[in-house]
């Protein structure tokens, strides 16, 4: 049951319903949005928390509130009233959760205090994201020099890039721990590590402000705290470099491959509406560049980042495109074996980790590549 689950509800009213279910030793928890259509005042949340971890569960989500869009505001029962005067809203809801094949069948019966509402019902599907890939690498892009040709008579600005050392899905680090509840980590998380960080930054960040509340969230990114966004760069280099970066421990076979996946910037900005919240919106995946506060790393490596609520990236972005007959993300896989003489071509390019990396720990790390073959 756990995961981010989504899809489309009927009953007395018509909508979508997002849940992100976390599971813990003895019972499941999380948080659930409903997406009523046409209704652009506010969302349906509720918060739950299971009894047990049997793939059928029943309990009474109370109370249900009724929240802004973009955050996690309740929109007082009084406002409601005047404002909708004939409009019953829910207090509390009976939830049947049942795992089949197809999915997560949920049925909502609602009630305002004692006064019976209706009934909504679902079937909910969750990505493929902790399965293997399906994207399909480029054919005709198989080596670093082919890649170079090909980077070299792109249409410039229009994309950014991103490398991995292994050829795994598009997830950020937060989707790829045992975690889904976004909310909890924007309440629980956020405020914890602010009063933390803060203490050992020369700046003071200001959350409520959203261009240092960003900058905040991409500082916990690049010192290896789990968020909702992901690193991308305007150099296909610098992600070249990010790919073959590492060296992993022990026999490295002759068929591995690094992954590098670009992405029409320009396109999808273009597509869709940018949104920068995490909460009560529905699944998205937008870009941003957050100012560089306390992050010497950023400009260098010419970072942009990516902020989404959705599990599974690449599904998600495969949908998107389909749906307006536009491909986003393409993917380019490039051999191993050719590390060495990638590394040392970047390096004379002037990207490797004493210019990516400011510091001594960035300087330390060139040298090792410099002075110790692999």
């Amino acid at each position: 049951m756990r995961g981010q689950w989504h899809g489309d509800y009927t009953g007395y009213s018509t909508g979508d319903l997002t849940i992100d279910v976390d599971e813990y030793d003895s019972y499941f928890a999380g948080r659930a949005c409903l997406f009523e259509a046409g209704n652009n005042y506010g969302i349906y949340v509720c918060e739950f928390h299971t009894a047990h971890k049997s793939d059928h569960q029943r309990f009474t989500a109370a109370p249900v509130k009724f929240q802004r869009h973009f955050d996690a505001v309740d929109i007082p029962r009084s406002d409601l009233s005047a404002t909708f005067p004939n409009v019953a809203f829910p207090t509390h809801a009976n939830i049947d959760f049942k795992m089949l094949k197809k999915g997560l069948r949920v049925t909502a019966t609602t009630y305002q205090d004692s006064k019976f509402l209706g009934k909504i019902s679902s079937l909910l599907t969750r990505g493929s994201a902790e399965k293997k890939s399906k994207l399909t690498a480029d054919k005709k892009v198989r080596s670093w020099g082919k890649f170079k040709q090909m980077v070299g008579e792109m249409e410039r600005d229009r994309y950014i890039f991103r490398g991995q050392s292994v050829v795994n899905r598009l997830r950020s680090s937060f989707h790829r721990t045992n975690r889904k509840d976004l909310h909890r980590f924007l309440a629980i998380d956020i405020p914890e590590l602010h009063i933390i960080v803060t203490s050992k930054t020369n700046h003071y960040f200001d959350l409520r402000d959203n261009i240092q509340n960003g900058a905040f969230w991409n500082l916990l990114q690049h010192h290896g705290y789990p968020t909702p966004l992901l690193d991308w760069t305007h150099s296909p280099y610098v992600a070249t470099y990010f790919a073959f970066r590492e060296k992993p421990q022990g026999d490295v076979g002759q068929n591995r491959k690094i992954r590098i996946f670009m992405f029409d910037r320009l396109a999808w900005q273009r597509d869709f509406a940018q949104i920068y919240s995490v909460v009560n919106v529905r699944p998205h995946f937008s870009l941003l560049n957050p100012v560089a506060l306390e992050n010497p790393r950023a400009l260098p490596q010419q970072a942009v980042c990516s902020i989404t609520t959705v599990d599974d990236v690449e599904d998600y972005l495969d949908r998107c495109g389909k749906n307006l007959n536009e491909t986003y993300l393409r993917v380019f896989e490039l051999p191993f074996s050719e590390r060495d003489a990638v590394l040392s071509e970047l390096r004379l390019m002037g990207v490797a980790a004493g210019s990516l990396f400011p510091g001594i720990d960035g300087a330390c790390e060139e040298m090792k590549l410099r002075n110790f073959r692999s």
